[in-house]
């Protein structure tokens, strides 16, 4: 497994644990020449991610990165020329933007619109332009089950799923499927919540609390503190290839690879949690009080 950088912090104020703005370009340049002297490879986008997939071409272009983008969730109704149309457009617009060469995939962002009658259609004028330059095409998803329906109908080149210590869904995808699929692990830190301190945590996010009780004690257990346990405990799969990190400064990122060169694969399986109120995102405005 690589580590790979995430950048939606860099245009968007993003997690319950992240600052209140975007990142600033100075230290965005900053962030990803040090991810090039270190080895990193992959950078994931997105158009929803603020603007920064259309200036990330100038702020990496001495910098060999291999980019993963986004096709924008589909406005309703389309359907017939005007489908295909927008489909083909969302691609263009993104190789433009990043580049041929450097777009190396594209996800679809919201993988309900190839389950919905339009998806056949979606699917074929987004993979025409796709195949046409070399870009994997894949699907961002919320879990395995919506990932494994999406196999069976299409050549999923690259999947996105969250995965952490608390949220070990991922770990139910099977490496030897018909149609071999790479997986990209993010949410790692759980939007940081892994990272915060414990009463902070729980305060942050009280349907989570007993769960995060049992995250740092599980931490203490091993001597390991909670950064590099939640590495360790992602790098103990072979599911993923890639496992997604983002960073508020480029000391944070720092101390990201650092963890990342020491931790050994923790198996973190008795952490496991099916409640979505604690693992899934979406859900933390309801949960909260």
């Amino acid at each position: 497994m690589e580590l790979g950088l995430g950048t939606v912090q860099f245009g968007l104020a993003y997690g319950v644990a992240g600052r209140t703005a975007p990142v600033p370009q100075t230290e965005v340049r900053d962030i990803l020449a040090c991810a090039a002297e270190r080895g990193v490879r992959v950078l994931d986008t997105a158009p929803a991610y603020g603007d920064i997939e259309a200036q990330l071409s100038a702020l990496a272009h001495l910098h060999a990165f291999q980019v993963v983008s986004k096709i924008q969730p589909c406005p309703a109704g389309l359907a017939g020329p005007a489908l295909q149309d927008w489909a083909r457009d969302q691609v263009e617009r993104s190789l433009h933007r990043i580049g041929s060469g450097t777009l190396r995939t594209l996800l679809f962002h919201r993988s309900d619109d190839l389950l919905a009658p339009q998806g056949p259609a979606l699917w074929g004028a987004c993979a025409r332009v796709a195949d046409q330059h070399g870009i994997a095409l894949g699907v961002s998803c919320y879990a395995p089950d919506t990932l494994q329906a999406l196999q069976a109908r299409w050549p999923i080149a690259v999947a996105q799923l969250p995965g952490n210590a608390l949220d070990r869904r991922f770990t139910q995808l099977v490496a030897s499927t018909p149609r071999p699929t790479e997986i990209h692990l993010r949410s790692v830190f759980l939007q940081g919540l892994l990272l915060m301190d414990e009463a902070h945590a729980c305060a942050r996010l009280p349907a989570a609390a007993a769960a995060l009780r049992r995250w740092h004690a599980w931490c203490r257990a091993r001597g390991t503190a909670p950064l590099e346990a939640a590495l360790g405990s992602v790098k103990a799969t072979r599911a993923a290839s890639v496992c997604l990190v983002g960073a508020d400064s480029l000391a944070q990122f720092q101390a990201i690879l650092d963890a990342w060169d020491r931790a050994a694969p923790l198996h973190a399986a008795d952490l496991q949690e099916s409640d979505l109120r604690v693992i899934d995102p979406r859900t933390w405005t309801q949960a909260a009080p």
